[in-house]
């Protein structure tokens, strides 16, 4: 039988070396694609040469400046950016009305609202095309905020909702007290202190509008109109696929989140941690 200490040691080195492993198998596909992104068409079919002998970024250049992937970019960018700022105003606003007024069956309302993320997103296929017909909604930036808001609200006030439900109600008593109106007072300090909270929530919001798929290839037909995942089939061919481009745009594609995980790490790590008691 191993001594107290010894067994401890064991036990952690197994959870090091379990951690490791994961951290290898999750970053390995990512690892993967950039390599292939740095090579030569001759590389990429080469099976001697996982890890290039020599580097290009000729496939970086033929996607921003031989094909339409800028235009591609700036179109998620836009898309993303205005249903992210949409989804948190409004869940903002429905969670404090929620926590912080009485509403007779808000508990049922608050699982009502929850339960819209049950059904799947093919499901709700052609009842979103013919509401969107009836609007002349059909391939414009509109139509597709509209629906990446309705899969993405629900999720926000719910998650919104856990983390106001945290906040005491004497905070916002004591400033206004002292003399701060409610509108200043939420503000001033509900939204200071929900801050982790509603990055986590904005996260959210902007990794499920960036990497949607279906909708955006189903409702936008105009070439120049198309999502950065939607546009990154001009690389597939129907017979073929270019590697080398494809995987330049998918690196490219991964540069706003990781953009975002780096502006918002620290109020990330202390929104999930506040999330996981609940007050």
């Amino acid at each position: 039988m191993l001594p107290k200490k010894q067994g401890e040691r064991v036990r952690l080195s197994i959870s090091y070396i379990f951690i490791w492993i994961m951290v290898f198998l999750a970053v390995m596909p990512f690892i993967y694609v950039v390599l292939t992104a740095l090579k030569s068409s001759e590389q990429i079919y080469d099976p001697d040469q996982i890890i290039p002998t020599y580097i290009t970024l000729e496939n970086f250049r033929q996607v921003l400046f031989q094909s339409n992937f800028v235009r591609y970019f700036m179109n998620s960018i836009f898309i993303t950016v205005v249903t992210t700022v949409i989804c948190m105003v409004l869940s903002v606003m429905a969670a404090y009305g929620l926590t912080r007024y009485y509403i007779i069956g808000s508990e049922k309302l608050k699982m009502a609202v929850l339960m819209t993320r049950m059904f799947p997103g093919i499901l709700l296929c052609i009842p979103f095309y013919i509401i969107m017909k009836q609007m002349q909604l059909i391939d414009s930036y509109v139509g597709l905020i509209m629906m990446y808001c309705s899969f993405t609200l629900p999720f926000a006030i719910w998650n919104t909702c856990a983390f106001f439900n945290t906040i005491p109600w004497e905070l916002e008593e004591a400033a206004m007290i002292d003399g701060c109106g409610r509108l200043r007072s939420f503000f001033t300090v509900i939204v200071h202190v929900a801050k982790p909270g509603l990055f986590v929530t904005a996260l959210f919001c902007f990794m499920s509008s960036w990497d949607e798929y279906m909708y955006a290839s189903i409702f936008i037909n105009t070439t120049l109109k198309k999502t950065i995942q939607v546009g990154m089939q001009d690389f597939v061919g129907q017979y073929s696929v270019d590697w080398g481009l494809l995987m330049s745009a998918v690196v490219i594609s991964l540069i706003p989140l990781l953009l975002f995980f780096a502006l918002v790490q620290k109020n990330l790590v202390d929104g999930l941690s506040s999330g996981a008691v609940k007050g």
